[in-house]
């Protein structure tokens, strides 16, 4: 129980929990942390007492501890293992090799998606559905630990209307999914428009050397539920290695991927950039007041 506080500690000393949990969760951590340090300290005062403790109950299984050398460091072993590889391993960002086995979210269409053996392209993203959940801001001072609140509908057409009216339109992190739903739900308004996006560079097996999906992930709660949200580019990109961290501005157009309709990004210009402290994009949603 003290080497999870510990290692819980670290991560939030580190701020490399939010590589792996969602800003809103963080609060639960605090508090996991709290028990944790206070059953380990209890379990340790207990441990050192030298009173023997026996527990009786009315079933008839056996609960005693394992008596032999082999079954205790099996025992051990199972939590020992979590906490040094917690420790010893550096946190790493998803990337490609996980986004071929999650969801693709690229178009927009009223047909449903067709599937092939790794992606499944959804042709709208889940956030332009109303949610009816209310949530509190978790906005802190840190980047790492920032996470937008939900738009009001009001709040959403507004931005909607920003969006359209623009000239040129920035991506950003904070209403990611909200502008990219907007883009993709509304893209016959938006050809010839200038786009600048950001993200990691991920390729489909199918995809043409020019292609690339500049990419990033979504999360919910933990990296266990990401998602990958991404807009298709084309331009001279054979070069750039998967995974490669990508500033991408270019004129929307539209195009066919898998039976629908998508938008598509001519590259004018691509600069390589280090991925940003935080790396995933959350989906604040509309809510209902």
């Amino acid at each position: 129980m003290i080497g999870f506080t510990l290692l819980i500690f670290k991560l939030l000393l580190t701020n490399n929990i939010s590589l792996l949990i969602a800003p809103k969760m963080i609060r639960f951590i605090y508090f996991t942390l709290f028990i944790c340090l206070i059953l380990g300290v209890l379990l340790i005062i207990r441990g050192t007492s030298g009173k023997d403790h026996s527990y009786h109950c009315d079933c008839d299984g056996d609960h005693t501890y394992p008596s032999s050398f082999g079954k205790s460091v099996f025992l051990y072993l199972l939590f020992i293992i979590p906490i040094t590889t917690g420790f010893l391993f550096s946190n790493n960002v998803l990337g490609s090799s996980v986004a071929m086995n999650r969801t693709i979210i690229l178009g927009a269409s009223s047909q449903p998606p067709k599937q092939n053996k790794t992606t499944n392209y959804i042709p709208k993203l889940p956030s332009s559905s109303i949610s009816n959940k209310t949530t509190t801001s978790t906005t802190t001072q840190s980047v790492l630990d920032n996470q937008p609140e939900p738009l009001t509908q009001k709040e959403y057409d507004a931005l909607k209307n920003k969006i359209l009216n623009a000239n040129s339109i920035n991506i950003d992190d904070s209403q990611y999914v909200n502008i990219m739903n907007i883009i993709q739900d509304n893209l016959n308004a938006l050809i010839g428009k200038t786009i600048t996006t950001k993200g990691f560079v991920y390729r489909e097996k199918e995809f043409m050397q020019n292609q690339i999906i500049v990419a990033r992930f979504g999360i919910t709660c933990c990296v266990a539920d990401a998602s990958v949200y991404g807009m298709m580019a084309k331009g001279e990109v054979a070069a750039l290695p998967k995974d490669k961290w990508v500033q991408v501005t270019g004129k929307i157009e539209q195009t066919q991927f898998n039976g629908e309709t998508i938008p598509v990004l001519k590259i004018d210009q691509l600069s390589k950039i280090s991925a940003p402290q935080q790396p995933y994009v959350f989906d604040s949603g509309i809510k209902i007041e």
